[in-house]
Parts: C-alpha cells; sequence; structure tokens
C-alpha cells in the first residue's frame, strides 16, 4: 500500500468510521511517471444516512483539501449500508484515454 494510499484510509476511517472502506491506487492504469496521482475510494457509512450524494462527495473534498493539491483524480463511491446492502461492489474506473 502507497503511502497516500494508505493516509487516505486511515483519515477516512478516522472521520467515518465507515462499515467497508476501499482505498485503491490506480495511478498505474494512467499515464504519467506520477505512481499516487490517480484514487478510487468506496466508503461505506452510515453517516452518509442523511446526506443526499453530492454533500458525500463535499465532505470527501473538504477532508482531503491538503491532499487533492497533491493528486490528479480522485474517484469517489459513497454508499450508506442500505444502498450497500443492494449493491454489494462500486463501479470500475473508466480507461484512461492515454493508455489505449
Amino acid at each position: 500500500m502507497s503511502n497516500m494510499q494508505s493516509h487516505l484510509k486511515s483519515q477516512l476511517d478516522l472521520a467515518l468510521s465507515p462499515e467497508h472502506c476501499e482505498v485503491s491506487n490506480e495511478s498505474s492504469q494512467h499515464s504519467g511517471p506520477a505512481s499516487e496521482s490517480h484514487f478510487k475510494i468506496v466508503v461505506v457509512s452510515s453517516s452518509f444516512d442523511e446526506m443526499k450524494l453530492i454533500d458525500r462527495h463535499r465532505f470527501i473534498n473538504k477532508l482531503f483539501t491538503e491532499e487533492l493539491q497533491h493528486i490528479h483524480a480522485l474517484a469517489m463511491h459513497t454508499y450508506t449500508p442500505q444502498e450497500w446492502q443492494k449493491r454489494q461492489i462500486a463501479p470500475n474506473s473508466p480507461e484512461c484515454s492515454s493508455k489505449k
């Protein structure tokens, strides 16, 4: 697990006490030399129960204000426990157009 990947995971754990949390470093799927530039998070938390999707993403953006100055892309998949129970999997990230 990369340093940034580990950092993102620990911050999500502290802020949301999630029932499920995945942080994937997808940098190798994209062009360029950066090894910690593209991340995908899947977070399931009851903290999201009363939040609209846009507010969940705003929460994550605010949580990672500093980190997003160094990360090129952060794919966010935020679910309530009930939503996750129905879904059980997040969508795959699209293939990078410059890697085709």
